[in-house]
């Protein structure tokens, strides 16, 4: 995606004077002080045009007098032109923007949790995914990956048999505090104001949430007031691990964060990585991993449906869905060795080329599932029970996509057309046509017919991808192994002593990558997961963000529940369609 040009650059200099500039092929870069922050920002918003909310992080540089650095990232819809907007948060604030992008809210209250960092303005700062009263913030260097040993972690035998000598265990017998239940406690009232008599908790362990999410709702009988979404019960600490890890170690990681779609998860972190580390990918490498990331996309679309469907009583659809998705699981293990977690996918390439006979059996499935897309649309688009649950329900407008940081099938269902395949292609998706679908309406409804079509232009770059990996020849490369930082195939390893050397030296010491700093997305079945990294050179990221669509696209959860009842919030969650490991992370 191209980033901002060099007139906009000269004209923002010239109206302010205290703005610093960077810009290489990776990324453009702007540092302002603080207190030109916010008359900075919005102006790049209502004069400029990046009117659209990507992301908000911090990166904590110790010994800097500040110490904590803000990082906005920015879109501009009308130019596809991205910025990068960075300010030193003196005196351990930053002033809040919630009152330009009601996005803000909680990417500031992310960076409150992790970091510290105090927001100015802000109405309601509240730890995002620890406990209210968690002592400690995470992701500043001086909290170790292993914890704070606090409180010590007797062994089951040491409980029951009351034995504390010898240890029972060998393990770390000392760990930092857990939330108790009166640290829970504290958190749910803590985080509603009560408007009435009676507060609901929803989840966090319930089949509508699709995963553990804690929902706070403020009732009038049936009708929402407002209400609270509590996040951090599959909070892993996925960005320190990432800075304490080398490069490649990380990508078994990115499966584990939206589990339904973990090929595209892999593809979007190795592309940020392959951008910072200058790798080539083979051309067949390109179209496997666009083939895959599309088959994964229909596997992560028919889940979406099987599992909304049945929340709003519809059983056969989910059993319908369920078999296709089957399909598409047996493809990927053929080729992963995996069903979900696969780690198919490598810097420079994939782990393995395509197994014998894989192109056929994706394309029986390709020819087949059009039948199948009709079932579904003859048991749902037009019955009446499924229109009165999701017409004109939870309406998203252009203005809320943008205000939000909305992405993905929750954008374009509001009739944006922000797709990062088309506005800032990687692998192979230069090459192969397809078609954006948006809605007009922006409800429930639109949501669902805009990833059912999505499904339909998924089949048509399958189709473009088997015909091109058909004309490849069997010997073509499905990995970089000439770069220095690629590992080489298992194969060669075992094979020649080059290659068996340049792995070991790649397992021990890592991949060396240069000094710098990027951001690269990709477009995941939820919306847009990209990666910000800071590297200051070496084996390890200095810092690593993870941009999560699933995250932002929730965020305006609390605004479209308001006056809606309770029967509308299973219709609503399931066309937001989170995961909860890619937003907890």
């Amino acid at each position: 995606m191209p980033w901002m040009n060099v007139a906009t650059r000269e004209r923002l200099k010239f109206s302010f004077k205290e703005l610093k500039v960077e810009a290489d092929e990776k990324s453009v870069r702007v540092e302002i002080p603080k207190s030109r922050l916010l008359d900075f920002l919005k102006h790049l918003k209502e004069k400029e045009g990046y009117k659209h909310f990507i992301d908000f992080t911090c990166i904590d540089f110790p010994e800097h007098p500040h110490r904590f650095q803000g990082v906005y990232i920015l879109y501009n819809p009308d130019e596809n032109e991205r910025v990068i907007v960075k300010s030193w948060a003196e005196g351990g604030t930053l002033p809040s923007l919630e009152k330009l992008w009601a996005c803000a809210r909680w990417a500031e209250r992310e960076a409150y949790d992790m970091f510290g960092v105090v927001f100015e303005g802000h109405e309601n700062l509240r730890r995002m995914f620890m406990w209210e009263g968690y002592p400690h913030f995470p992701l500043r260097k001086d909290f170790p990956l292993g914890g704070i040993p606090e409180v010590e972690l007797p062994s089951l035998t040491e409980l029951l048999e009351g034995r504390t000598e010898p240890p029972s265990h060998d393990y770390e017998v000392m760990h930092t505090k857990v939330a108790t239940l009166e640290d829970l406690e504290r958190t749910e009232k803590s985080r509603l104001r009560k408007k009435a008599q009676l507060v609901l908790n929803w989840g966090p362990l319930h089949p509508g949430t699709h995963g553990t999410i804690w929902f706070l709702f403020d009732l009038d009988g049936e009708k929402v007031l407002q209400s609270d979404v509590i996040l951090g019960q599959l909070h892993r600490g996925m960005e320190k691990i990432a800075e304490n890890i080398y490069y490649f170690q990380f990508l078994p990681y990115t499966d584990r964060m939206d589990y339904i779609s973990a090929i595209c998860n892999e593809l979007s972190y190795v592309t940020a990585v392959e951008k910072l580390l200058g790798v080539e990918v083979p051309e067949k490498a390109r179209y496997i991993r666009t083939m895959f990331a599309e088959l994964q996309r229909i596997n992560s679309h028919l889940l979406w449906l099987g599992t909304g469907a049945l929340d709003l009583g519809a059983l056969t659809v989910f059993l319908y869905a369920f078999r296709e998705r089957e399909k598409i699981m047996d493809i990927i293990e053929g080729n992963a060795g995996f069903r979900l977690t696969t780690a198919f996918l490598r810097i420079g390439g994939v782990h393995y080329d395509l197994a014998e006979g894989t192109l056929n059996v994706v394309k029986a499935f390709i020819k087949d599932f059009p039948n199948r897309l009709k079932e579904y649309h003859q048991l749902l688009t037009r019955n009446r029970i499924w229109l009165r649950r999701t017409k004109d329900i939870g309406v998203i407008t252009k203005e809320d996509v943008f205000n939000y940081g909305l992405t993905g099938p929750v954008a374009r269902g509001s009739g944006v057309a922000y797709d990062i395949r088309k506005l800032e292609p990687y692998a192979a998706y230069d090459e192969v046509d397809f078609d954006i679908p948006v809605g007009e309406v922006g409800d429930v409804y639109d949501r669902y017919l805009v990833r059912m079509e999505e499904m339909v232009q998924s089949l048509r770059i399958i189709e473009q991808c088997v015909a091109k990996l058909e004309k490849m020849p069997k010997s073509a490369p499905y990995i970089n192994k000439d770069h220095p930082a690629v590992m080489p195939p298992k194969e060669d390893v075992f094979m020649a002593l080059e290659d068996m050397v340049k792995s070991f030296r790649i397992v021990v010491h890592g991949e060396n990558a240069p000094p710098g700093e990027l951001y690269s997305s990709g477009e995941n079945p939820r919306g847009e997961l990209g990666f910000y990294i800071y590297s200051k050179g070496g084996s390890r990221p200095y810092r690593l963000r993870i941009r999560s669509g699933a995250l932002y696209n929730l965020s305006i959860f609390p605004k479209l529940i308001e006056g809606g009842t309770i029967a509308d919030a299973i219709a609503l969650l399931g066309s937001i369609d989170p995961v909860v490991g890619e937003t907890d992370r």
